[in-house]
């Protein structure tokens, strides 16, 4: 017969062990990142398009939205742009345009739709005014301000990024929106 004593060791270790080889714990799901329907109040948007197309023939061989160019709508519905290899992060456009609250509901429609805002992306970067992609490959560097918060995004075009064909679709409304040819 086993003394009370000698059988608690035994016990303890059966425990630890059943504790170890119990399946890990599993994390939860974050909760998806919920986006009002209507821009708010701060939305803006800024997305630069850096190309290696640089002399004009291949800027017109190129698709509208694949072509260097910087794009900024600010808060009250103005939209500027500069179209060209010249076109930077740091560049501000003079004024062409301003958007009625239809345009500007669609566009926050076009980001939402982006997938940038849903939570982490892959595409996330800290500031698109000192990232500086390899201009070998076209890249779109998106920033969008929404609820008192900014995001930097650097997207591969036309494709790369799951974010590719949205953020596509949101720069051509954008050059449309501009009088951009196509």
């Amino acid at each position: 017969m086993f003394h009370p004593r000698a059988i608690a060791p035994i016990v303890l270790a059966g425990l630890v062990l059943a504790g170890c080889s119990s399946t890990p714990a599993v994390r939860p799901e974050p909760e998806p990142a919920v986006l009002a329907d209507r821009a708010p109040a701060d939305f803006s948007l800024g997305i630069t398009v850096l190309s290696p197309a640089s002399d004009p023939a291949q800027i017109d061989a190129t698709p509208r939205p694949q072509r260097p160019a910087r794009y900024i709508v600010e808060p009250d519905g103005v939209l500027r742009a500069a179209i060209g290899p010249g076109a930077t992060p740091r560049v501000y456009p003079g004024r062409t345009r301003q958007l009625d609250t239809e345009q500007v509901q669609r566009l926050w429609r076009l980001a939402s739709n982006t997938g940038l805002l849903d939570g982490d992306t892959l595409t996330q970067i800290d500031n698109t005014e000192t990232f500086f992609p390899s201009r070998e490959r076209t890249t779109a560097l998106v920033q969008i301000r929404q609820g008192g918060e900014g995001r930097h995004f650097a997207v591969r075009l036309p494709v790369g990024d799951a974010e590719s064909p949205a953020v596509l679709q949101l720069i051509d409304q954008l050059a449309e929106l501009a009088w951009v040819p196509e």
